[in-house]
């Protein structure tokens, strides 16, 4: 007769019930700041997880070839890059920067141009580039570029008509809608391709040297809010010349730079980095070692004897052989 001993059952419950215990003990021996800044942090990361899968609303500056909202320019520099136009984003100050005569460099409303940024606009387009500047402050910012700029108006024509017999930049174009936030109203030498009902242009073009420029009134049409309006789209491509040419968008005037180490990472990359950092503290925090007494080790208890001689005579009484019984207890006695 071969006896199979099973794994007493009370060590496995009693093991569960000292894991949790010990548990317990631990979350009540926790500080509850470090509590609360645990669950801070899960907060946090739960958040910036959240806010990335649902993305953000549009932004950025006006007229920024970054910015999503409607009066930005990311929908014509995607436009331009699927027609085959290589697209820069410059984020370097102008005067460091390397303008080559093929490009052509779009400033549109700037927050600023320096007189130096200017000069260094006109030495690029008398070399032969192509630049279209312009905006809503054109006043303001054109004498850095131009020392005597066509005469702007802030009121302008909603709707701009291709002048017959006109040049490339209105190749294709009938109509073009604008916000009507301005108008040249004194062109000053320099050619009218659009003309709106008043007389006025929210386009004026001059060769200057072996470049163009071409100055814009009103940036409107190129903007994300109208560009799929009329032939606003068509003029958007127009206004860069040939299909070889790269299309640089100065951003330094929009408050843009040059971003090296953890600064070119994302803000919510930075964040949800400082918020691991912060999780990590708060770890070791949790599981070092603390000062005081120690614990003492669990040993694992033996069932009470009352239980041992109430389990022996159970067996006994259910045996119709004690005497067997018996000697295969012996023989178990003696192999320990």
């Amino acid at each position: 007769m071969n006896a199979q001993v099973e794994p007493a059952p009370w060590r496995s419950e009693n093991s569960d019930e000292r894991s949790s215990a010990g548990l317990r003990r631990r979350l009540r021996g926790t500080p509850g700041w470090l509590l609360v800044c645990a669950g801070i942090v899960i907060i946090f990361l739960a958040l910036g997880v959240l806010g990335n899968a649902l993305g953000s609303g549009p932004s950025g500056p006006v007229s920024s070839s970054y910015a999503t909202n409607a009066q930005g320019l990311a929908a014509w520099a995607e436009l331009l890059s699927r027609t085959g136009h290589t697209v820069v984003q410059l984020r370097t100050p102008l005067g460091q920067s390397r303008l080559e005569p093929a490009d052509t460099v779009v400033v549109l409303d700037p927050d600023a141009l320096l007189p130096a940024d200017g000069a260094r606009l006109l030495a690029f387009v008398k070399d032969g580039g192509r630049l279209v500047i312009g905006g809503s402050d054109s006043q303001s910012t054109l004498p850095a570029v131009i020392p005597r700029p066509p005469t702007w108006s802030s009121s302008g024509s909603h709707s701009q008509v291709a002048v017959a017999g006109g040049d490339a930049t209105v190749s294709g174009v009938s109509v073009v809608r604008g916000a009507g936030e301005g108008e040249w109203t004194l062109e000053n030498g320099y050619r009218a391709p659009l003309r709106g009902r008043q007389g006025g242009s929210i386009l004026l073009e001059r060769s200057v040297g072996r470049g163009t420029i071409e100055l814009l009134a009103d940036a409107s049409p190129l903007q994300n809010r109208l560009l799929a309006s009329a032939d606003n789209a068509q003029l958007a491509l127009n206004l860069i010349g040939t299909r070889t040419r790269p299309v640089v968008f100065v951003e330094s005037v929009h408050g843009f730079g040059q971003s090296r180490g953890l600064a070119a990472l994302p803000s919510g990359w930075r964040l949800a980095f400082a918020l691991l950092a912060l999780a990590g503290v708060l770890w070791i925090l949790a599981r070092g070692r603390r000062l005081g007494p120690a614990e003492a080790a669990h040993v694992s208890a033996q069932p009470p004897r009352a239980a041992y001689v109430e389990a022996i005579a159970l067996l006994l009484r259910r045996t119709h052989d004690p005497g067997k019984l018996s000697a295969l207890l012996a023989r178990l006695r003696d192999r320990r």
